[in-house]
């Protein structure tokens, strides 16, 4: 009886080490960045997904007022018209219509980015941006 027990204990547990293992190999490792934005930051661009005119931010940020696009872009505010997240935190990059965080436009999932271009109804109106951890609200989830 005692034999039999201990059989059927290491099958559960090479069973769990097995599935454990495969989890791990099968996309457990970390997240990685999406294209054209550094990991750990959330990228807004100007005029497409990926071009050569994009801020990075590494943390929230009440005002896109005095922020730059790399690549001679101009000012960010009102001017995003594409965004990727590459947070290794697992946080949310969530986009408002007004500096403050005022007036909610869209939201990007971690490692994750929108289309090539925001909805009209989002482009070129944010004005800041704040990283928040999981919500339940609807993300772009589109992989890079």
């Amino acid at each position: 009886m005692r034999k039999l027990s201990i059989a059927r204990a290491a099958t559960a547990f090479g069973s769990v080490a097995a599935i454990t293992l495969g989890g791990v190999l099968a996309g457990g490792s970390p997240a990685s960045a999406v294209p054209n934005c550094p990991s750990g930051h959330h990228c807004a661009f100007k005029n497409v997904q990926g071009g050569s005119q994009r801020h990075d931010y590494f943390n929230s940020d009440p005002s896109f007022t005095n922020d730059l696009y790399s690549g001679g872009g101009g000012v960010v505010n009102d001017s995003v018209s594409a965004a990727s997240n590459s947070s290794t935190g697992g946080y949310e990059s969530h986009y408002y219509r007004d500096v403050n965080y005022v007036g909610f436009l869209f939201c990007v999932n971690p490692n994750r980015q929108t289309d090539q271009y925001l909805p009209a109804a989002s482009n070129d109106k944010a004005s800041s941006l704040l990283l928040r951890g999981t919500t339940n609200i609807t993300c772009f989830n589109v992989r890079g």
